[in-house]
């Protein structure tokens, strides 16, 4: 039997999902959440934060690189029993990650623009603008509810489960995948039902999305162990070189 090489992917896609999952660490502790400020204080907190579109530049930064993680991830699935688990959550992240960073770009890059001018416009000009941001938010917010669903929600579902299909990993593994997803498309759904945020949804988003994201990260490490582990049993012996 020939030994099993080391392709690319098998490098990239751990460093990929390790990257995106510390990213995506920092930015949400560095991200505010308030549940429902008026949009006058909130346009006013996005005015006075100069780190405001660089938190949301790193979040869309950290979606893309667990995307691509997660695809390497699936096509590794692809061929097994789980493939066809593996592929939908795949599916279901580009699809996903694809909403969560237009709803994350409008939160950063539209919104800020508006809160600056907002901040030194007269009143009845700053009016104005808190319409325009308010409907601009309501937009932002149906997006990003969507995106929870399936990106946070779908998405982990099904690579939970494909990961416990393919049995690599231990149930626990694949079944705490499952729980983030279940509480983040929760989260979703409770937020969409209820057309706004709640204090309720915003928990249960904290806790998942904590939790798909740590995920990311240990199943990074997971697959760079096993990387390395067939890296030196392919590697030649001090012995046989000589």
């Amino acid at each position: 039997m020939q030994p099993r090489t080391v392709a690319p992917t098998d490098t990239i896609t751990p460093l990929l999902l390790v990257m995106g999952a510390v990213i995506g660490l920092v930015g949400n502790a560095l991200h505010p959440h308030v549940v429902n400020p008026s949009t006058e204080s909130r346009l006013r907190t996005v005015a006075d934060s100069a780190t405001w579109v660089g938190i949301h530049g790193a979040i869309i930064v950290a979606v893309l690189l667990v995307i691509g993680g997660l695809i390497g991830f699936s096509t590794a699935l692809a061929d097994g029993p789980a493939g066809p688990l593996a592929r939908l959550g795949a599916v279901a992240a580009v699809l996903g990650g694809a909403l969560v960073s237009v709803s994350t770009s409008i939160d950063g890059f539209a919104i800020r623009p508006m809160a600056v001018a907002w901040a030194s416009a007269p009143a009845p000009e700053a009016a104005d603008i808190v319409r325009v941001a308010r409907g601009v938010d309501q937009a932002g917010f149906g997006i990003w509810s969507l995106g929870m669903l399936v990106f946070f929600g779908a998405a982990f579902i099904c690579l939970g489960l494909a990961a416990n299909a393919s049995g690599r990993f231990g149930a626990l593994f694949g079944w705490a995948a499952v729980a983030g997803g279940v509480l983040s498309g929760a989260a979703a759904l409770l937020q969409i039902a209820n057309t706004g945020e709640t204090a309720a949804a915003e928990m249960l988003f904290l806790v998942g999305s904590l939790v798909v994201t740590l995920w990311s990260l240990v199943l990074g490490v997971l697959l760079w162990r096993r990387t390395s582990s067939v890296a030196a049993v392919n590697r030649p012996s001090v012995a046989e070189g000589s």
